[in-house]
C-alpha cells in the first residue's frame, strides 16, 4: 500500500542541513510558526520540522500540530520546488484550531515562494 504520509525524500537529511536552513535562509513569522526556507538542488522540497515543549507541554497537541504542518507541506510541495523548508512552530499553534493553522501555513508557503523567488 502506498503511503501517504511524506516520505524519506521530502525530509531534511539531518541536522547540518536543518541548520544551514536556520542560518541562511529567508524568514516568514506569524503568531503560529516561524517558516525559514533556502533553495536547494533538488527538484522538490524538503521539510524539517520542530514542534517543542515550549509549545505544548502535551505530545497529542505537539503531535497535531505537527501532522498538519506536514499536511499543509504535502499539498503545497508543487508550489514549493526546490526548497528546504524549516518550520519551527510557536506557542499560539497550539491554542489555535485547524483552520487557522492552515490559514497561517498557506500564509507562509506564499511568501517564502514569492520571497525565494525574487532573489
Amino acid at each position: 500500500m502506498p503511503e501517504a504520509g511524506l516520505p524519506r525524500s521530502r525530509r531534511l537529511p539531518d541536522a547540518n542541513a536543518f541548520a544551514a536552513v536556520l542560518r541562511r535562509g529567508y524568514r516568514s513569522q506569524d503568531g503560529c510558526f516561524t517558516v525559514y526556507a533556502l533553495p536547494n538542488a533538488q527538484d522538490h522540497a524538503r521539510l524539517g520540522l520542530a514542534v517543542s515543549r515550549k509549545v505544548s507541554p502535551r505530545a497529542v497537541v505537539r503531535n497535531r500540530i505537527k501532522r498538519q504542518v506536514r499536511e499543509s507541506f504535502r499539498h503545497h510541495q508543487g508550489m514549493l520546488k526546490g526548497l528546504d523548508v524549516v518550520a519551527l512552530a510557536r506557542a499560539r499553534a497550539s491554542r489555535e484550531n485547524g483552520a487557522a493553522i492552515r490559514s497561517s501555513l498557506e500564509h507562509h508557503w506564499q511568501r517564502i515562494k514569492e520571497q525565494c523567488v525574487h532573489s
